[in-house]
């Protein structure tokens, strides 16, 4: 069983044992099942009309990397699936894989740049010196060392130029050693990193 073993759905007064962890809630293998189903939906009705920006592409493009994951753990992981669930599963996966192909991609940049963020919550709050893994026009994914979930505001500063920004946590990659990586959109700023995204897109930069 995934690594919510133990728990229970988070969703409406569901008692069922959860099965997943999506967008930062536990959830039960029917509720994970019907939540992507309703979100991929969604998503594909938006491409069809041509209504997903790049913001939104972004948000898509987490959802699907954490949909799938999660989808190919439970139907591992998970003893006595049936048929029909194992088959919705895989459809999930197939299907998610099918939307992200058709999202317009934004350039990525791959740098090492210090930073330092502030989470300012009454009872967890903290302060990390770290860095950028990779950069986007309206975020960066990050090292990250202290707790934090999805939702949450967090203060940037740039250690090279003292440069602020408030931003988001937008996803929070397992925990594999002391750090883990985290990515974070800005709430309002347009070029936090100072680069030429046009000319960055155009040549062909890595994408995250």
């Amino acid at each position: 069983m995934p690594a919510n073993d133990g728990k229970q759905c988070g969703l409406a007064s569901c008692n069922e044992p959860a099965a997943a962890l999506l967008e930062g809630r536990s959830v039960c293998r029917g509720h994970f099942i019907s939540v992507c189903y309703a979100r991929l939906e969604g998503y594909a009705e938006l491409q069809r009309e041509r209504r997903l920006g790049e913001m939104a592409a972004d948000s898509v493009r987490r959802f699907i990397h954490e949909c799938v994951r999660q989808a190919d753990e439970i139907e591992h992981a998970t003893r006595h699936l049936d048929n029909l669930e194992r088959a919705r599963l895989l459809d999930i996966v197939l299907w998610a894989t099918e939307v992200g192909r058709r999202l317009r991609r934004s350039p990525r940049k791959a740098a090492s740049i210090p930073i330092q963020l502030t989470l300012e919550e009454p009872g967890r709050g903290w302060v990390e010196d770290t860095r950028t893994l990779l950069l986007s026009r309206h975020g960066a994914l990050v090292e990250c060392g202290h707790r934090a979930k999805p939702g949450d505001t967090i203060r940037m500063l740039r250690l090279d130029t003292a440069k602020q920004a408030s931003a988001r946590v937008a996803w929070i990659g397992p925990r594999e050693s002391e750090q883990r990586e985290m990515a974070i959109e800005f709430l309002e700023e347009q070029n936090f990193w100072e680069l030429d995204w046009d000319a960055a897109e155009l040549a062909g930069d890595a994408f995250w």
